[in-house]
């Protein structure tokens, strides 16, 4: 399991290996912090480090097939956040302040990655189990049709969104400001 979602310079990698890909943009005002140049190929200025966001399912999916990695199970993204004893969040059992980026921040952004260790990470050290992006998962939805499952909450979601348990069901085409992804090794590759 990577230690951290994605970022806009590791996705930026994928992009110049694959010039005809589309880099993310959505045409609507709440996006513009986030888009890319079309023209340039290029991340927003000052967030090479922080979450790739504006990427559908699909792309998470693309990308990660390029990299020879896969997206997470939900039982594989929640064993990296909760660890053998089920925490709550992945420091602990209770809310901590200065943990993670939620709404309670008040930082009303992604940051980077990073910016909350040591003390938001898991027991396995992964960073952003909670918080700055949801997360897209490789699983459908169980009773909702046609829908991905994203995980661990985001920098507009209250704290009890940003438990381990906690989920949210979006379209695979679905892009926003808050969604990113993070990888894992192919499983194949413990398989034989």
């Amino acid at each position: 399991m990577a230690k951290t979602p994605v970022t806009n310079a590791e996705y930026k990698r994928f992009l110049d290996a694959n010039p005809n890909y589309d880099v993310p943009f959505v045409d609507e005002d709440w996006a513009k912090p986030y888009n890319w140049n079309k023209q340039q190929r290029t991340y927003p200025t000052g967030k090479a480090d922080h979450p790739v966001v504006l990427v559908s399912w699909h792309d998470a999916k693309t990308f990660v097939s390029w990299a020879d990695m896969e997206l997470p199970t939900e039982e594989q993204w929640e064993k990296a956040g909760r660890g053998t004893h089920g925490r709550k969040y992945p420091w602990g059992n209770y809310w901590g302040e200065n943990h993670c980026n939620t709404r309670e921040s008040g930082i009303g952004e992604t940051t980077p990655v990073g910016q909350f260790s040591p003390q938001g990470d898991s027991i396995y050290g992964c960073m952003e189990m909670s918080g700055n992006v949801w997360e897209w998962i490789d699983s459908l939805h169980a009773r909702v049709e046609d829908n991905c499952v994203l995980r661990g909450g985001s920098w507009v979601s209250y704290q009890h969104k940003a438990r381990l348990t906690s989920r949210l069901y979006f379209l695979p085409n679905d892009r926003s400001g808050n969604i990113g992804f993070r990888v894992v090794a192919r499983r194949s590759a413990f398989q034989q």
